[in-house]
């Protein structure tokens, strides 16, 4: 299990951060944090699954856990390169740029 490293913890967000820890247990809070990394949960969800109202201590949060994270998918960032340079040139972007190429309607 990732392990919760306290000394990453600035102290001003020590209190924020034992009371999340309190309440939802290091087994939780790796969960969600893997979730939020595998693109399970956008910030905030994850924010408001752990009850977090500030985004400052979802970071300290975050930070604070060793948890393993997937490599990026380079496919993705070529392809969000080439919409921004797109952008930043004034050019339309085309249709199939637009979405990740992961992001396909399903049938069910």
């Amino acid at each position: 299990m990732p392990q919760f490293r306290p000394d990453r913890v600035r102290p001003e967000y020590k209190p924020y951060v034992d009371t999340i820890r309190h309440q939802h247990g290091d087994e939780r809070i790796t969960d969600v944090i893997e979730r939020y990394h595998a693109g399970g949960y956008h910030r905030d969800e994850a924010m408001d699954v752990l009850g977090i109202d500030y985004i400052g201590t979802w970071y300290e949060l975050w930070m604070s856990y060793d948890v393993d994270r997937p490599e990026p998918d380079l496919e993705e960032e070529e392809r969000q390169l080439e919409v921004m340079r797109l952008l930043l040139d004034g050019k339309e972007v085309p249709q199939e740029l637009r979405q990740p190429a992961w992001w396909k309607p399903t049938i069910n």
